[in-house]
């Protein structure tokens, strides 16, 4: 027998990261050690202290709250892009015709060349995020919002195409990163240059509890609205156990196979509901950040969707519950482990 609801839904549409999963020392170390290497490494800038890296949690936060950000591989490169805005600029060498990694990397270091008066330090003290965040904010966001915020210095620094194994370097260090030796190789069916690790996404756990899932999964039908690529998806849910509860799975790969856009875009939560047998309602959808509060309020110009935030992941819970509330989030919710207290009647 069904429970009766406090809330007139039929399904429950999830974002993966920063709801189901803590990806604080994943996905995040990710950035944060992606742009440390292409400083280091790449443009082999020192550093007096090597106990601190240039950016932290909270830069990427503050980022974040600009909108627009929901790609990793995105925030990634703007970073990079605003701390090579800080450099002088440097002269523009031919870019090698072989896109290779050891070649790009020579590139960039003929590129710096002696400049052993810039350090990762300076940039470090230098750095204002929450300014670059405001800029971008005021300019639409994302990497449009960035490319109007800031000039063009340097960025043939970083002009390498969108494929990671034909000389995007900074997709390359992410993606070996974050997938580590082995599965960067299964996935890519080439073997990693610049990291020979374990991958950060073994680091991954659960944000919801399996048993709040089972809850859930006897009512609802549940499924997932990520912005990761779909074998990263899988590889996570199959891993940490949690697979078996979803319905449908729409990723990074998904909306790309149909020339759609990513969150703030609401295609990726229409169509994990649409996935669903039968179809929905009404849904709701919940995520962790502003760019999923817009996307479940565009959904609901299309179909019946509620929007509920989240703040489990959050430093600075009260001003994610500001943003929240000023784009209209209909729920704002602690933790995912309290979605059955919002949705059932006691």
């Amino acid at each position: 027998m069904s429970r009766d609801k406090n809330l007139s839904i039929d399904a429950l549409i999830f974002d993966m990261d920063g709801v189901l999963i803590d990806v604080s020392r994943s996905y995040r170390q990710a950035i944060i050690q992606t742009v440390e290497l292409f400083f280091t490494t790449g443009l082999g800038l020192p550093a007096e202290d090597t106990s601190l890296t240039l950016l932290d949690n909270d830069d990427i936060t503050a980022l974040k709250m600009a909108g627009g950000f929901n790609n990793d591989w995105d925030i990634t490169a703007a970073f990079i892009i605003y701390f090579l805005e800080m450099l002088p600029p440097f002269p523009m060498h031919t870019f090698p015709l072989k896109r290779h990694v050891p070649a790009i990397l020579a590139y960039l270091q003929v590129a710096m060349g002696h400049r052993s008066d810039i350090t990762i330090d300076m940039l470090r003290r230098d750095k204002n995020i929450e300014r670059l965040s405001e800029q971008v904010k005021k300019n639409g966001g994302g990497m449009g919002g960035l490319t109007q915020a800031l000039t063009h210095r340097n960025r043939h620094l970083i002009s390498t195409g969108k494929n990671l194994l034909k000389g995007n370097l900074i997709k390359r260090i992410f993606q070996e990163l974050y997938l580590g030796q082995e599965l960067f190789e299964e996935i890519y069916e080439e073997k990693p240059v610049v990291i020979q690790s374990d991958g950060l996404i073994k680091q991954e756990s659960l944000f919801i509890s399996p048993a709040i899932l089972r809850e859930l999964a006897e009512e609802l039908q549940l499924g997932i609205a990520t912005g990761r690529p779909r074998a990263e998806a899988e590889y996570a849910l199959r891993n940490l156990g949690i697979s078996d509860y979803f319905h449908s799975l729409v990723t990074n790969d998904d909306v790309s196979a149909a020339e759609a856009k990513g969150k703030p875009n609401p295609w990726s939560l229409l169509e994990a509901a649409r996935r669903l047998h039968p179809t929905p309602a009404r849904s709701a959808y919940i995520g962790d950040t502003p760019d999923d509060i817009r996307a479940a309020k565009a959904a609901n110009q299309v179909v019946p969707f509620l929007s509920i935030g989240c703040l489990a992941p959050a430093q600075d819970k009260e001003a994610l519950v500001q943003r929240f509330e000023e784009l209209g989030a209909d729920i704002i919710l602690s933790h995912p482990d309290r979605l059955p207290n919002i949705i059932f009647r006691s």
